[in-house]
């Protein structure tokens, strides 16, 4: 019994780092929701589990070579499955590029909230997150996983909450936001399914430098069927939380005194939901629940970061939290710079570009090379002892 919830709970913890990482910048404000799904209408909320689905099973068969190959950092990981070194430098260029979108719309969309919210300098919102991720990142994996576990908790149990209490509004309706949406009148929304279903390609694709941060906390996994249940924990956790902020912000396009399609004058979604609703309560639970879910997402990024580039000043076994900290530090300042470009051009071009990088260096190595090597067949032919394969 305590073994099962052992790795249970093991699994948990690693579906939370991907979790965690997908909702920061854009999801957790609701821009990227927005971009990539809600202006196809309902097919985009369809699509939006495709997504999840192909993403799933692309991180199970990484994290499983991972837990096989012990190839515990990303530049690892990636020579492994191709079998070439230099290939690792792709992966290293995607990653950077992640982390200046991801963290840049991460660290713009929570500073411009506090600066909001509370009239917090802008620079002094980015420091606080830049405090708390180097503090949490230089302590190790398992705080890492352990902290993204309660981090989504509360993450998740907070945007519950505020669509619950936006819904009980009266101003948000969904049949017929789905209704209008699907005979195409709602500005900025164009029903479509061959147009979502690439979004949720790209989308899937952009999201899977998350590869970096699973292979980074994989050495916790003791068999593949926690393999197995990670991924499908991650599926299910994240389709769930897509399927219900897409219906949720589809919905919020019934509203008369507010345009949430209009990113350009409305970046921050649901923020702007709840100031229309007049939830001032609400609006300070939410701003400080994005906190935590932008947390999330640097210690997930920069976790990945330090399993990377630490080994050119620390031995493999060796441990040095403040060089660590430091590290995270200039990697979180760097994206800082980013950030000041703005969350919706963040979401709406660097993703997308990431997303037609990915594609070729990632997806389909994970699903194709990544999962052939983690056959039972191939390293029976091959020699490759390792156990818990079969469990």
């Amino acid at each position: 019994m305590n073994k099962k919830q052992s790795t249970l709970s093991i699994a948990i913890g690693i579906a939370c780092v991907w979790m965690g990482t997908h909702f920061g910048p854009g999801v957790a404000s609701g821009t990227q929701i927005l971009q990539y799904w809600v202006r196809f209408g309902i097919w985009g909320t369809i699509c939006s589990v495709l997504a999840m689905c192909l993403l799933g099973y692309c991180l199970y068969c990484s994290m499983e070579f991972s837990r096989v190959y012990k190839t515990f950092n990303y530049g690892d990981w990636i020579q492994g499955v191709f079998g070439m070194k230099w290939v690792a430098y792709l992966f290293d260029l995607s990653f950077i590029i992640t982390m200046m979108t991801a963290l840049g719309g991460s660290l713009n969309a929570i500073a411009t909230l506090l600066e909001n919210q509370f009239g917090l300098n802008y620079w002094l919102g980015v420091a606080l997150v830049i405090i708390c991720a180097a503090l949490l990142c230089a302590f190790g994996a398992k705080l890492v996983s352990r902290a993204s576990t309660y981090m989504m908790y509360l993450v998740i149990a907070v945007l519950a909450i505020i669509i619950i209490l936006s819904i009980s509004s009266g101003q948000l309706h969904l049949g017929e936001a789905i209704s209008n949406a699907s005979k195409g009148l709602t500005e900025g929304i164009t029903p479509s399914f061959p147009k979502a279903l690439w979004s949720a390609v790209i989308y899937a694709a952009f999201q899977a430098t998350v590869i970096a941060n699973i292979s980074s906390v994989a050495n916790q996994l003791p068999n593949r069927s926690t393999s197995k249940k990670a991924a499908i924990i991650g599926i299910c956790g994240n389709a769930l939380m897509l399927v219900a902020l897409s219906l949720f912000l589809l919905s919020a396009t019934t509203m008369q005194d507010y345009k949430v399609m209009d990113t350009a004058t409305n970046p921050l979604p649901f923020y702007g939901i709840l100031t229309a609703l007049n939830f001032g309560w609400a609006k300070v639970v939410y701003v400080l629940t994005v906190f935590v879910a932008v947390l999330s997402t640097a210690v997930g990024f920069c976790f990945g970061g330090l399993a990377r580039f630490s080994k050119f000043y620390r031995k493999p076994e060796e441990k040095t939290p403040g060089k660590d900290a430091i590290l995270v530090a200039v990697l979180l300042l760097l994206c800082a710079l980013a950030s000041r470009l703005g969350i919706v051009r963040l979401v709406s071009t660097g993703y997308t570009i990431l997303g037609y990088v990915n594609l070729p260096i990632l997806i389909l190595p994970a699903i194709l090379l990544a999962g052939r090597k983690i056959r039972k067949k191939y390293m029976q032919d091959h020699n490759v002892n390792m156990d818990g394969v079969d469990e």
